[in-house]
């Protein structure tokens, strides 16, 4: 039986990647109908339960950086903005709790002054969680396409998605598998 990752705040599915070419069954949660290359469900995270999910072996997510980026840059700071909605990450981890499965959230740098110190940080992905196997620098090759770079109207989903080497890895080597 292969083991389940739902994948919550899925986007365009960079983890599902990882997971899927190490033979994990995956099961991706979002609220845009975008392309991912596992089975999608058109759902809000902070309007489900976690304990549908005790028979998973990981849940990863992502929630939108946005605002933490915005959060992090000196001149949006000057301006005394409202902090940001952290509705999105809270739910993610109250999932996993209700589950009783390990996690693994990403986001970024600026989202440490919100969510805590991150476990780990691979490049600009800051990962939060019970569920960060030990990630050794020599284990994962830097590699990023270069597509996110080109103009569309998905470049900001494409520039967000998680690297597939450290997708991979973290499905090679997850403690909970």
């Amino acid at each position: 039986m292969k083991p389940l990752l739902i994948d919550l705040c899925c986007g365009l599915g960079g983890w599902a990647r990882g997971f899927l070419d190490t033979g994990w069954e995956v099961i991706g949660f979002d609220v845009e109908p975008l392309p991912y290359p596992g089975q999608l469900v058109l759902q809000d995270v902070r309007t489900m339960d976690g304990r549908r999910f005790r028979n998973a072996s990981l849940i990863v997510a992502s929630p939108p950086c946005q605002e933490f980026s915005r959060m992090d840059m000196p001149w949006t700071r000057a301006k005394n903005p409202l902090p940001p909605d952290l509705s999105l990450a809270e739910a993610c981890f109250r999932i996993a709790r209700e589950a009783d499965v390990p996690l693994v959230l990403e986001n970024v740098r600026g989202a440490q002054k919100y969510l805590g110190r991150a476990v780990w940080r691979y490049g600009s992905q800051y990962l939060w969680g019970d569920g960060v196997p030990l990630l050794r620098p020599c284990g994962i090759l830097r590699t990023r396409d270069k597509e996110w770079l080109s103009p569309s109207p998905d470049r900001h989903r494409l520039r967000s998605l998680i690297p597939y080497p450290l997708a991979r890895f973290i499905a090679e080597n997850s403690q909970c598998r």
